[in-house]
């Protein structure tokens, strides 16, 4: 275990640094592109982030454990990693094929000019590319390469910040050019280098094999279908509801919202790393282990509600006077989700136990539910309340399916 310490913290700070540089990057669009073109900047995002997890299909999670399952086959194990590539490239062709006319759809959606229709295109293009990414990290986790692992996140948040400083010199004050340079063109470098390095092989011997690959497909699809679920869900509800607010509201209040949750992400960073270092334990705890580990929590409330008081302050504080005057509007929406995520990093303590109690359709489930009420919610309170309802839309559904879920945790722990 203890040589296990220097490979994981080398991930988590690489990790910590890149939420840094994304969190700055945000600031500093924010700033410079104004509060409607931030907010073009933002539905951009949204839609390569969206595609991104769309197009995982639960398979990152599913490589890492069938890869493991077949550990004393490496025959297999080649097949896993081949096949799930191979899928993974097919989608970045027909995602590339489809984006410019795509884009175009999206725009005229949206009400927006025909100039959006290439920034539309680009982001589903960048969020094709997000497959190969997240493909790559999960290889390098299948093979417990993890100081490789954060060697490329740091080469991810260098490329970044590079074709930032380009970006900024020369194109300030242009949606696409903020995209392109700090998600696009670094993508398509490191999507490069790791196929060319690591996955064209396996990709090989898969499509020679295809009677062999075609299973282990269909077993991949098979394992991931409750992770795909309910991860496109959780990740959804916030870029569904930039949308409601694009068509329902304005784009200026897509900028407000987008500053407030920038900040109010904070705490949702928080959340990954402690759901990385916990989550393990958590799951191979036993019945009695679970009892304690419940109760400890309980003691630990009143701790953890102080330090969101202290934490949801600063954070006010900072965000009034980084993002000025323009901003200040976006208040509100930093208030209702950060204490909205702030609970949901606690309960999520609790409701990891779903995976001890082997209960992750109940997960799916409810993040379905969640998307669903978020969409109905902003529906009905943008055109009145603005970035404001959308931030109530946002936040009430991922408390209330949080506590339903902590709910549950304890009534079958009880039994």
């Amino acid at each position: 275990m203890r040589t296990q310490i220097v490979p994981i913290a080398s991930i988590m700070a690489a990790t910590a640094a890149n939420n840094f540089l994304a969190f700055a990057i945000n600031v500093l669009a924010a700033k410079n592109l104004g509060v409607e073109g931030f907010g073009i900047f933002s539905l951009a995002f949204s839609l390569a982030t969206l595609l991104g997890v769309f197009g995982d299909l639960g398979f990152n999670l599913s490589m890492v454990r069938l890869f493991n399952k077949y550990q004393a086959d490496p025959e297999k194990q080649t097949y896993v990693l081949g096949s799930a590539l191979g899928f993974k490239v097919l989608l970045l062709i027909a995602v590339a094929t489809v984006s410019f006319p795509l884009g175009g759809v999206l725009a005229r959606h949206m009400g927006l000019d025909p100039g959006a229709q290439g920034l539309f295109a680009i982001a589903l293009f960048t969020g094709g590319l997000l497959f190969i990414w997240s493909y790559f990290q999960s290889y390098l986790q299948a093979h417990r390469l993890f100081r490789h692992l954060a060697a490329y996140i740091l080469a991810y948040m260098g490329l970044r910040s590079l074709f930032l400083l380009v970006a900024y010199r020369f194109s300030s004050e242009n949606p696409m050019a903020w995209l392109m340079a700090t998600y696009t063109v670094p993508l398509v470098v490191l999507a490069t280098v790791g196929v060319a390095l690591k996955g064209w092989g396996a990709i090989m011997v898969a499509v020679g094999r295809p009677g062999a690959s075609f299973p282990i497909l269909k077993e991949l699809l098979g394992y991931g279908k409750w992770v795909a679920i309910s991860a496109i869900a959780y990740t959804a509800m916030p870029y569904v509801v930039r949308f409601i607010l694009a068509i329902r509201g304005s784009l200026e209040e897509v900028g407000i919202f987008s500053a407030g949750m920038t900040f109010a992400l904070v705490f949702s960073t928080l959340n990954t790393a402690i759901r990385a270092v916990f989550f393990p334990q958590v799951t191979a705890f036993q019945e009695e282990q679970v009892r304690v580990f419940l109760a400890r929590l309980n003691r630990i409330a009143p701790y953890y509600a102080v330090f969101v008081v202290f934490g949801v302050a600063a954070l006010g504080l900072m965000q009034w006077l980084l993002l000025g005057a323009e901003y200040r509007t976006a208040l509100p929406v930093f208030l209702v989700t950060s204490v909205a995520l702030a609970g949901v990093i606690f309960l999520g303590f609790r409701t990891m136990i779903l995976h001890t109690l082997m209960r992750p359709e109940v997960d799916a489930y409810v993040n379905v539910i969640r998307l669903a009420l978020t969409a109905l919610l902003a529906y009905a309170l943008v055109p009145e309340f603005r970035a404001p309802g959308a931030a109530v839309a946002y936040g009430l559904p991922l408390l209330i399916g949080e506590g339903y879920m902590s709910w549950y945790v304890a009534r079958r722990v009880k039994r």
